[in-house]
């Protein structure tokens, strides 16, 4: 698939798009361009890096409109700012799709902001950078430096066109001509500016335009790569002509014909010393010196500044953590002990109005006498109550209203009466010896609570006294003061008292809270913990203390966020402190790396240059000591590595890349060899020796290149490595050197898939009418086997190849060579037959012993893909096989009308079939014998 950068604005009115191309033909095949102009970027190494925009690689259609333009060096100034205004103006509006490796990532990126600057230098070199995802210093951005003063000289230089090829069919290719104007020796232009510029070759002055030719393309032909060629100007450039018949068939950077790079003038070549991008000749290295002395230092400080911020936070926290773990258990306890005798005071005075009320003999009007004055007293006592139990039924005996409080709240005695029924059951336990504390709040208007103790009434504890008393009787004790919380809830974990009104008057439950949980199990008096309150949200320290009255308690919690808070106002001054510390000794450390820095890291640089293979590096020695004998070393070394590149350039076009990626890993391993279970593959072109002599030179290479271009990217499509070529012949290995899963069925894939595309090509070229009558009807056979084999490198220690040895492999050399007389395309042998039969359609052939084996091998035919045979070719495979069991059976007459019928069925002449005829028309007269075990000697290869 094509992995799709982000869009990047080009030369103002197009868009420029970078696609990733992952090297695989099928994804490329699926590449619909065709709302724009596609840009296939390719790249070599001579003694510069050098990059073009080339053809499609071998064998993929590509009917699209693409640009093409030869291999021009990217330290050619002028001829890349002659393709950056070409570039500019053909796509003028357009979309543009540069396909690229990922492996190029940086150098398509550089190139095209290279030719962005030389279009308009007038922009920012940064700007440059930053907009194509570069970074880094842009000294190497182009720039034309004052030299010495020179003569005057002026020279016409010619540069290729660009080519627009594709869809559109004929393309005008427009021919730019360029002048360079030298300086005057007294340093002076003459009134022109010391730069290369677009200017007239003709005397009119105005820019030369001319058509140079007219090429006619064909969408419809997947390998018509149209190679542009340098037009000659009878000066220092030797080109080839431009005419459409001359045109090379480019089929790959391997095989295609290049023109010579456009030579610079001396002149221009000294001046320009550094003409790459930003990215070039930057130094990206992951951890400089310079970062790794700002690194240490950095690293260092922060580690001391923070160890002392971490444990003085640590103790400071600690220390305020005691300090509030103390205070929070002595709010508790002092509150708890105010709380309790609040209570106790209460009950008090509830068992005196109790006294008063059952008093025997008392007169009724000293009786309310006595009651108004203690209501008078307490207006926090709004209603008592003495009730007995009848039946599991609280039954009210005596009650008593503050009427005064109940006049001020509109509370009615009604509303009493609801919260005694409302919690009867609780209140029920004082009838068991138990004090009762109650949340008496829903239903007035001020918070309150109850309280239900037993009484004794003629001696025994048969009566049950009820108070209700305002929450303003203990209230003050819960006001919010500073960052605490202090509340009181009841044996069931209801809330009496709060700070907070309208949970008392809800009567909330709080035994979801993690301290009141703890309380309430807990068996001690005294408590506290820290927590997590997912409902008040944060972490909490909490204490509580039991007031020992009806198992209520008094609990006081402190958020530690505001409890700590202090802490971390001190972490973050610190952390400040630090990071102004660490600001100013980074920029101290900066300045310092680079007096020590500067001269390696110019060193690292021109090893960047190497390692993208500009072997020209501009660097001398400057200095006398160990530095300076490291950079003359290094240039030593770059000289060395160039050459070392040449030879591995022409050893990857020449051996196939996996076996370069192996040879790569362990070169050992492969000298030495090893005996693998392998798929040899074996094609060859019938009749090619005919095909060859009727051909031209340039017609027979593009003929061969084409068709080998196409039978080899099928061949790597289904994981084959390419052995060798031999002529028109391909040699080919499956599962070595690396494995590869199925390699038989892949291979069975690859030959048929061949032998399809095989018949494309020649519809195309009798449709067009190319090359000669015999190559239009050109026809290939392939051999394939399966079985052990010894692989690896062949030959010397000096000079050796990549090969396979063995049975397995002249096997299959003599089952191509077989095909020929059996008229089919493709034969395999048993061990390939087994792995493909639910894929494939076989037949088979013949049982014969070939020459140099002893042993008889059952050959067949690999008919094709069973969803692409018709029912006919089935027909007629399975009656030829009937008709050899009758052949091998010895009914001579019954196999021959058999094989007829095959051939009837197949409507097309079977060579297969008109063989085993004749062999048994053969032996009709002279019978082998009932000895005979039907094999056939082939007495040829």
């Amino acid at each position: 698939m094509l992995e799709i950068s982000a869009e990047i604005p080009f030369l103002r009115t197009s868009k420029l798009t970078f696609l990733v191309w992952d090297e695989t033909p099928g994804s490329l095949e699926s590449w619909n361009g065709d709302d724009g102009i596609t840009i296939f970027f390719q790249t070599r190494r001579t003694r510069e890096l050098e990059f073009r925009f080339g053809p499609p690689p071998w064998g993929i259609q590509f009917p699209n409109n693409r640009f093409e333009y030869p291999y021009v060096s990217v330290h050619q100034i002028s001829s890349n700012k002659y393709l950056a205004k070409a570039l500019s103006t053909a796509s003028e509006g357009k979309n543009l799709f540069v396909i690229y490796p990922k492996s190029l990532e940086v150098e398509v990126r550089s190139v095209f902001a290279r030719l962005e600057y030389l279009y308009d230098d007038r922009i920012s070199p940064d700007r440059i950078s930053h907009k194509f995802g570069l970074t880094g210093k842009t000294s190497s951005i182009p720039e034309i430096v004052s030299g010495k003063t020179k003569e005057i000289e002026t020279k016409v230089l010619s540069f290729p066109p660009l080519e627009l090829v594709g869809s559109s069919g004929k393309t005008k290719i427009r021919q730019f001509e360029l002048t360079t104007i030298g300086v005057g020796e007294n340093g002076s232009s003459n009134g022109h500016h010391q730069a290369e510029s677009y200017l007239p070759s003709s005397e009119s002055s105005i820019e030369k335009e001319s058509v140079v030719s007219e090429v006619e393309t064909d969408p419809n032909h997947p390998y018509d790569l149209i190679e542009s060629s340098f037009a000659s100007d009878g000066g220092d450039f030797q080109s080839e002509p431009a005419d459409s018949n001359d045109k090379k068939r480019a089929l790959g950077d391997s095989s295609s014909i290049e023109n010579k790079p456009i030579p610079e003038s001396k002149d221009k070549q000294s001046d320009v010393i550094e003409s790459d991008l930003a990215i070039e000749s930057n130094v990206n290295t992951k951890f400089s010196l310079q970062l790794k002395m700002m690194g240490v230092i950095s690293l260092l400080f922060v580690l001391s500044v923070a160890s002392i911020i971490i444990f003085a936070s640590f103790y400071f926290k600690r220390s305020i953590e005691l300090q509030l773990r103390d205070n929070n258990i002595r709010i508790a306890e002092i509150i708890g002990s105010k709380v309790k005798s609040d209570i106790l005071g209460v009950v008090e005075k509830g068992r005196q109005i109790a006294i008063t009320l059952t008093t025997q003999g008392l007169p009724e009007e000293d009786r309310k006498l006595l009651l108004k004055t203690f209501f008078q007293n307490d207006k926090e006592f709004i209603y008592l109550g003495i009730f007995e139990k009848r039946d599991n039924i609280l039954v009210m005996k005596r009650e008593v209203f503050n009427e005064e409080e109940l006049k001020k709240s509109a509370v009615t005695e009604d509303d009493f009466h609801a919260v005694v029924n409302r919690n009867r059951d609780a209140l029920a336990e004082a009838f068991n010896g138990q004090a009762v504390l109650l949340n008496s709040s829903p239903g007035f208007v001020e918070p309150s609570f109850a309280i239900a103790i037993p009484t004794a009434e003629n001696g025994e504890l048969d009566n049950a006294l009820v108070i209700i008393v305002k929450l303003d009787k203990i209230i003050g004790a819960f006001s919010k003061k500073g960052i605490e919380t202090t509340f009181l809830v009841n044996g069931s974990g209801t809330v009496l008292a709060h700070p907070k009104e309208d949970l008392v008057l809800a009567a909330t439950d709080l035994t979801t809270m993690p301290i009141v949980k703890t309380m309430l199990t807990s068996a001690p008096s005294t408590g506290q913990m820290s927590y997590l309150d997912e409902e008040l949200g944060g972490s909490y320290l909490g204490s509580f203390q039991k007031i020992g009255f009806a198992d209520a308690g008094v609990i006081t919690i402190v958020s530690e966020e505001k409890a700590f808070a202090d802490v971390y106002k001190s972490q973050k001054t610190n952390l400040y402190i630090a990071g102004i510390g660490l600001c100013s000794a980074l920029i101290f450390v900066f300045f310092f790396s680079k007096t020590i820095t500067k001269p390696v890291l110019q060193l690292l640089t021109a090893t960047l240059e190497i390692a993208k293979g500009n072997f020209k590096i501009g660097i001398k020695p400057t200095t006398q000591d160990e530095v300076g004998l490291l950079t003359k070393y290094f240039i030593d070394m770059g000289q060395g590595l160039e050459e070392r590149e040449k030879v591995k350039n022409i050893l990857g076009s020449m051996i196939d890349p996996v076996v370069v990626q192996e040879a790569m890993v362990d070169l050992a391993a492969l000298k030495r060899g090893s005996e693998t279970h392998i798929t040899a593959f074996f094609s060859d072109v019938a009749s090619f020796s005919t095909i060859s002599e009727q051909l031209k030179s340039a017609d027979l290479a593009a003929l061969l290149n084409e068709y080998l271009s196409a039978m080899t990217l099928l061949l790597k499509k289904h994981e084959g490595v390419l052995d060798k070529y031999i002529g028109d012949a391909i040699v080919g290995i499956f599962n070595a050197p690396v494995p590869v899963t199925d390699h038989e069925l892949k291979a069975a894939r690859a030959s048929v898939d061949m032998v399809l595309k095989l018949q494309e090509l020649r519809e195309y070229w009798t449709t067009n009418n190319l090359y000669s009558k015999e190559a239009q009807v050109m026809d290939a056979r392939i051999g394939l086997n399966s079985g052990p084999a010894k692989v690896g490198f062949m030959g010397t220690d000096a000079l050796a190849s990549y090969t396979m040895m063995g049975d397995t492999v002249n096997l299959a050399a003599r089952l191509e060579a077989a095909g020929k007389d059996y008229g089919v395309n493709i034969l395999i042998t048993d061990p390939i037959r087994e792995k493909i039969q639910e894929e494939m359609i076989t037949r088979y052939v013949d049982l014969v012993r070939v020459k140099g084996k002893n042993e008889p091998v059952r050959i067949h035919e690999l008919v094709g893909y069973k969803s692409l045979v018709t029912s006919n070719l089935v027909e007629a495979v399975q009656l030829y096989e009937a008709g050899f069991q009758e052949y091998l059976n010895q009914n001579w007459s019954k196999a021959i009308q058999l094989f007829k019928d095959s051939e009837r069925s197949k409507g097309s002449k079977d060579k297969s079939s008109h063989m085993l005829i004749e062999r048994c028309e053969e032996y009709s007269l002279n019978s082998p014998g009932k000895d005979w075990d039907g094999v056939f000697t082939r007495t040829h290869k």
